[in-house]
């Protein structure tokens, strides 16, 4: 196996000299540069090309994500993955979004470590349990809360859909374009999700949300 090449990124320079002596003592490891914010990973990447970056996300200037969403579309040869004590589903989203193809927390051991760099190297993704994990209670959460939609309040999976955009605040063009569907199509759903749910108006609609659990504040 060839040496892996990888680029630390993160502001705090004692969390860097923990990961890299923790990958440093392996053969098949090699550092070549470490950077302190997104701008400066991304001039080092016009002289160094790494296999694999391990990234945070809060950093002074750019954020991870960012800096992820740039290195994706300028060099989508390069891995990146996401080493972040954030694990809420939304920043694992905006990750993946942005090109990410892996996240771990940063309480992550070093075997795990190594196994996500390895993976991420050989092509495939990789994703902690504890992420992993997160993402199926937010799946059950949400499933069963529009399941109970659909059984007790009559709505169909397209009004739960244009429920949950509308409460999140797009307009009905917004929300029609997202849908691919007519501004008059989505007023109509409206109409008749406010008919079901004995609701007068959008904001109500949006208090039934927040109440229900089917849009987070």
């Amino acid at each position: 196996m060839s040496k892996i090449k990888i680029i630390l990124t993160d502001d705090h320079r004692i969390f860097r000299d923990g990961i890299k002596s923790l990958l440093s003592d392996n053969d098949f490891i090699n550092i070549i540069g470490e950077a302190s914010s997104g701008n400066e990973l991304l001039d080092m990447l016009k002289t160094h090309k790494p296999d694999v970056i391990i990234l945070d996300i809060s950093m002074k200037g750019l954020s991870g994500i960012e800096v992820t969403r740039q290195i994706s579309s300028l060099y989508p040869e390069i891995r990146i993955m996401i080493l972040s004590m954030h694990t809420d589903e939304e920043f694992v989203i905006n990750s993946i979004k942005a090109g990410a193809k892996g996240y771990l927390p940063k309480d992550t051991s070093k075997e795990e470590l190594l196994d996500a760099v390895k993976i991420l190297y050989e092509g495939g993704e990789y994703y902690s349990k504890l992420v992993s994990d997160n993402f199926l209670k937010n799946y059950i959460k949400k499933f069963k809360i529009e399941q109970n939609l659909m059984e007790n309040d009559d709505l169909t999976q397209r009004e739960i859909e244009i429920l949950k955009l509308a409460a999140s605040g797009l307009s009905n063009k917004e929300i029609a374009d997202k849908l691919f569907i007519s501004t008059k199509t989505v007023d109509a759903h409206k109409n008749h999700i406010m008919q079901k749910l004995k609701l007068k108006n959008t904001a109500e609609m949006v208090l039934y949300a927040v109440k229900n659990k089917i849009i987070e504040v």
